[in-house]
């Protein structure tokens, strides 16, 4: 399996068409642009019909077989995108499977998942696509991160033959963060209106708007990290979406409990004002299975957090989630702001 970024699309469709892609990620316009690129080369190779199908218990599967047995009358070659739920059951796995014995070159398959793990890689389905096409590509169509985003604008830029000034370009990374679409409609139109391909940072503000989108878990990682002013911002995101306060509470809540388990100490506490217990943080979480990407998250919240530390952070919390079941409070977003700045 080659596994690529969506800006090597390009470069991997000029050398070769495989008989199966992988799109991991939920970010709408590097999904879009990925099926658009793949499907039009596709095209110039006779693949001239289409089916997109959502996979759910309502799959008519039977369907899918006999595509994969028939030739249309008015095609010679299709493109089968199956968007899958990301619980990979049983019953998919095997649907999945039969699927499988009848690709053929006539055939190209598309499959879409939110995630990929290792795990999942090791199920018999995967295990037989990689034999049918040991040369299928997987595209990470994830939304870049933070400190992803600065590499990616530049990369779109280069690519649309404009150059751009460093403070300009972060002004875009800050300004449309979790937005690619918008990113890439303000970039288009940056480029409309200055035929000369320069952007400044005085041009770029003029078109400028707050477009960030953010979830959740990038507040709970924020404060993990102990980046006040980031976790504020994107709190102020939050409550603009209408997000409930409940579901951050439960999701802070979710880190909460992972921080206790991963320092569970292993001998009575002399203070609970000591530093958390760190030796055996690697094999916590290995037992967990916390993803590589988070692992430093926790490690520099467990470095700043004491024992006395969480027990109040486990009070605010209870507190909340009474102003939020029992008194409906209108202050309960002032309330987490300055959970935020105290956290």
């Amino acid at each position: 399996m080659n596994r690529i970024f969506t800006e090597q699309l390009s470069h991997s469709l000029n050398n070769r068409l495989a008989r199966v892609y992988y799109l991991i990620g939920q970010d709408p316009l590097l999904l879009s642009e990925s099926l658009d690129q793949i499907t039009k080369i596709a095209n110039t190779q006779g693949f001239d019909e289409k089916v997109e199908v959502i996979i759910d218990n309502m799959t008519d599967w039977n369907d899918l077989f006999e595509r994969c047995q028939s030739m249309g009358l008015f095609f010679n070659k299709q493109v089968i995108i199956l968007k899958f739920p990301e619980n990979l059951t049983a019953v998919l796995q095997k649907n999945l499977i039969e699927l499988i014995s009848l690709l053929n070159e006539d055939i190209l398959l598309i499959l879409h998942f939110l995630k990929l793990t290792k795990t999942m890689e090791k199920q018999d389905c995967f295990v037989q696509l990689e034999h049918y096409e040991s040369q299928s590509v997987l595209i990470n169509c994830q939304t870049p991160t933070v400190e992803q985003l600065p590499i990616w604008v530049s990369n779109r830029v280069k690519t649309m033959g404009l150059t751009i000034e460093q403070d300009a370009l972060q002004l875009l990374c800050y300004s449309y963060e979790n937005n690619l679409l918008a990113l890439k409609q303000a970039l288009e139109l940056l480029a409309l209106l200055h035929p000369d391909n320069k952007l400044s940072f005085v041009r770029v503000k003029n078109i400028v708007e707050q477009s960030s989108i953010f979830t959740p878990f990038q507040w709970v990682d924020a404060l993990l990290e102990g980046k006040e002013a980031r976790a504020q911002r994107i709190l102020n995101g939050l409550q603009a979406e209408d997000v409930q306060p409940i579901i951050l509470l439960r999701t802070l809540q979710r880190e909460l409990i992972i921080l206790l388990t991963l320092t569970k100490p292993q001998q009575r506490l002399t203070s609970i004002d000591d530093s958390l217990p760190l030796n055996q943080l690697r094999e916590n979480f290995d037992r967990l299975k916390i993803w590589q990407n988070r692992r430093n998250l926790y490690t520099q919240a467990l470095k700043r957090l004491t024992y006395r530390k969480l027990y109040l952070i486990c009070q605010q919390l209870g507190e909340l989630e009474r102003l939020a079941k029992q008194e409906f409070s209108h202050n309960l977003w002032q309330q987490l702001s300055n959970f935020v700045l105290k956290g």
